[in-house]
């Protein structure tokens, strides 16, 4: 198992079955569990644990009690791979929650579709990564969404000079959804990473020095497109410089990485999520955040999938699981959650949050349609 740990089986949720007579039922869990967002990852594994729990105590899933077998992908394309082939090896697991980036979740997919394994995706991915008829939903607004909600947030500042700090492809839906509301953003490539750039990339310092003086004005407006840490980093340089403008992040950016990295340099910025922090949306699950409460609903969905399965065949099955998969109707933490013909989530919803008091997530901020 080259890469990968096997964290979870029933000890995990503390359910075991009463005497071993009740049969059981696998579902696996992909992320990050070392290395780099390990952090992530552990968000990820306590909002599943948490599902988990909660329906092992009410009995499991018709009858079934459910087993969890989570391994590591580091974040990294051919680790994901390589964990979807060693799901697709145990005949007792029937779906997978995964597709924590877009790298991964490309990666993964293919393999996932071609060995009948049905996936809940549980974190803003490309639309076309969904595939109703392989049984892979998308539980989270598209990066497409999350990218039209924060741009109406950018455009709300009514900023003179935009610089959007990304990579193809990710950067793309952000141009697209700038240029949408008469915007010209300019698209930057993040920096190199301190202590060891990037081949063709500037230090830090010399990229914060050349995006606020090397042509005035210098953008009274930053999106930030990279992963937290990233973020932070650019962050810091220009607060050395003493950049004033307003930063903004897409759901990338938004993690414990940012304010870990920047500290206090991160109040002030507002990122775009596809969850809210638990605390925002019931009592009872204060200490989730945004990725684990979307890995909470992703399992929950997982799990009434393999319940459709069972009453529809009897038990259950990986052919089953994937065709009942995009027929799930649940409410969820995140509010309604119900699939469109191609297996994306209808209405997904995006929410804001202002970075305060150097906190992750930080404060809700309301979003142009009202959330």
């Amino acid at each position: 198992m080259c890469g990968a740990i096997a964290l979870c089986l029933l000890a995990l949720t503390g359910c075991a079955p009463p005497g071993g007579t009740r049969p059981l039922v696998k579902i696996g869990l992909a992320a990050p569990f070392e290395g780099h967002d390990r952090p992530l990852g552990y968000e990820a594994l306590k909002g599943v644990k948490l599902a988990l729990a909660e329906r092992n105590a009410a009995g499991g899933v018709e009858g079934y009690m459910v087993e969890l077998v989570a391994l590591n992908d580091f974040a990294e394309p051919g680790e994901a791979q390589l964990q979807a082939k060693e799901f697709a090896i145990d005949p007792a697991v029937v779906g997978v929650v995964t597709g924590w980036t877009e790298s991964t979740a490309r990666a993964s997919l293919p393999i996932y579709r071609q060995e009948g394994l049905a996936v809940a995706v549980p974190w803003s991915v490309p639309p076309e990564l969904a595939d109703r008829d392989a049984g892979v939903v998308l539980v989270a607004a598209t990066t497409q969404q999350v990218a039209e909600v924060l741009a109406k947030a950018v455009a709300a500042t009514h900023p003179r000079r935009v610089a959007l700090v990304g990579d193809d492809p990710g950067v793309l839906p952000y141009v697209g959804a700038l240029r949408v509301l008469g915007l010209s953003p300019e698209t930057i490539s993040p920096p190199g990473t301190v202590g060891g750039a990037k081949a063709g990339r500037l230090s830090q310092e010399e990229w914060a020095t050349r995006l606020v003086l090397g042509r005035p004005p210098p953008p009274d407006a930053l999106v930030l497109t990279t992963d937290g840490a990233m973020a932070g980093e650019s962050l810091l340089a220009l607060a050395a410089l003493g950049w004033a403008g307003t930063a903004f992040g897409g759901a990338e950016t938004g993690s414990v990485h940012l304010v870990s990295v920047a500290g206090e340099v991160t109040d002030g910025l507002i990122f775009a999520s596809p969850a809210p922090a638990g605390r925002d949306v019931t009592a009872g699950y204060d200490d989730l955040s945004p990725r684990a409460v979307l890995a909470y609903d992703a399992t929950h969905v997982l799990l009434d999938a393999i319940e459709l399965a069972i009453r529809q065949n009897g038990r259950p099955t990986r052919s089953g699981v994937a065709a009942a998969l995009p027929t799930v109707r649940r409410q969820g933490l995140t509010g309604p959650i119900s699939f469109d013909p191609a297996g994306r989530r209808i209405d997904a919803p995006v929410w804001l949050y202002n970075v305060v008091n150097k906190g992750y997530p930080g404060r809700m901020w309301p979003t142009a349609d009202g959330r």
